[in-house]
């Protein structure tokens, strides 16, 4: 049985969700950058200004308000101060804690005020390759194998194993608990989405 579409739903629930709450606490913010952030991703909120900032280059026009950046959201060089400093399921994807702690500082300079949005490591699925606990284990065994059979994007894409490799390097992932978030945002508080009860993903924000 094939859960992706499920767990797309469910997907949708949550991030509509979450985007009326940014709306309610976040109405009075004027200029936003965006650290890893794509234009597809306001298409149901607007800011006045927004800032994007991405590796990836651009290829759309972009809508009115909207500005683009090519750059590390480590390391993009920015001096001016903005009303929200925004990121949404991108701090997972940095690889390294180093480079996590690189990214929340950069977060925390350039906002007034700070979100930060990443799943939940100790959530039992395991988000971008949808499986069970595989997250869970040490990095160094999921290799091919594990992704080829054990999760569902391998099922469905049937990857090869350097399909497999590629893939594992382009995603990055060091997914984060609550106490991480802690250290690495001091002061700001810690908002928890659930699922069937348990903590599914927290947003950082003040």
């Amino acid at each position: 049985m094939d859960l992706s579409p499920i767990y797309r739903l469910a997907a949708k629930h949550f991030r509509q969700r979450r985007l009326n709450w940014i709306i309610r606490e976040f109405s009075n913010c004027q200029d936003i950058v965006d650290l890893g952030g794509t234009v597809e991703s306001w298409q149901s909120v607007r800011f006045p200004r927004t800032l994007l900032v991405n590796r990836a280059p651009e290829r759309q026009l972009l809508p009115p308000g909207f500005a683009y950046l090519q750059a590390d959201a480590c390391s993009a060089g920015l001096r001016e101060r903005f009303d929200l400093a925004f990121s949404s399921s991108t701090i997972e994807h940095l690889g390294t804690w180093g480079r996590q702690q690189i990214f929340a500082g950069e977060l925390l300079r350039l906002g007034r005020r700070v979100y930060c949005q990443t799943p939940n490591r100790w959530f039992p699925v395991e988000p971008h390759y949808l499986s069970l606990f595989v997250h869970w284990l040490p990095a160094r065994w999921f290799g091919h194998a594990l992704h080829r059979y054990a999760t569902l994007q391998g099922l469905a894409q049937k990857p090869s194993r350097a399909d497999s490799a590629r893939i594992r390097q382009r995603e990055s992932i060091r997914l984060l608990s609550k106490r991480e978030l802690r250290a690495l945002f001091p002061g700001c508080q810690i908002r928890t989405e659930r699922c069937l009860g348990l903590a599914k993903s927290f947003i950082v924000w003040r």
